[in-house]
């Protein structure tokens, strides 16, 4: 299994690069990394701004977009040409609240991509997150064809393909996937408050 680390995006939002902000005093893409490492056969970081990224060490290759500014899905797509595995454990930068338990109850349901489904994605309090989920490199193709169609929208690619639906909300108590797109929302996640 391959974890694949996408900070492509641009962080308009925010202002700043958000896979550089800080948790606990590490940037975030280097705390998703360490998260990943110690389960995965290998890391890869999906970013267009390797300059940034000096604090990953030089084992994790770094990949920019193949075609830019087509968001997570462009990410994916990259990733799926670049990766060594079938599987891949795919995770946006910008979790803060991720977890090492988070990472490895996914990756226990990583047999059921052998022949019953494609993606497995987690679900929590009703919301799908599918940028920290695994998927099988058999999706490559459609991904690349909703791309050439201008289509981008990840659930474009989740409703094309046989999904699991992983609902983790009885497991967590607070949501572990959210993410951080604004500086309120960093400093509210920074205050112990959840985006």
């Amino acid at each position: 299994m391959e974890g694949i680390i996408l900070a492509g995006g641009h962080s308009s939002r925010m202002g700043q690069p958000k896979e550089l902000l800080l948790v606990e005093g590490v940037p975030l893409i280097e705390r998703t990394r360490r998260l990943l490492t110690p389960v995965m056969d290998r890391c890869v970081i999906i970013s267009n701004h390797p300059e940034r990224l000096k604090m990953i060490p030089n084992e994790v290759p770094i990949y920019p977009d193949d075609i830019p500014g087509q968001g997570p899905l462009g990410g994916i797509v990259t990733a799926m040409r670049v990766a060594t595995s079938d599987i891949l454990f795919v995770v946006a930068c910008d979790m803060p609240a991720l977890e090492a338990d988070v990472v490895l109850q996914l990756c226990d349901r990583a047999s059921m991509l052998e022949k019953e489904y494609d993606i497995i994605y987690p679900v929590w309090s009703g919301r799908a997150h599918p940028l920290c989920a695994l998927y099988h490199r058999r999706v490559w193709p459609f991904a690349e064809a909703l791309l050439k169609d201008g289509r981008r929208r990840m659930f474009d690619l989740i409703d094309g393909r046989r999904t699991f639906a992983w609902d983790a909300t009885l497991s967590f108590p607070t949501d572990p996937f959210c993410n951080i797109n604004t500086v309120q929302d960093y400093d509210e996640f920074q205050k112990g408050e959840r985006v």
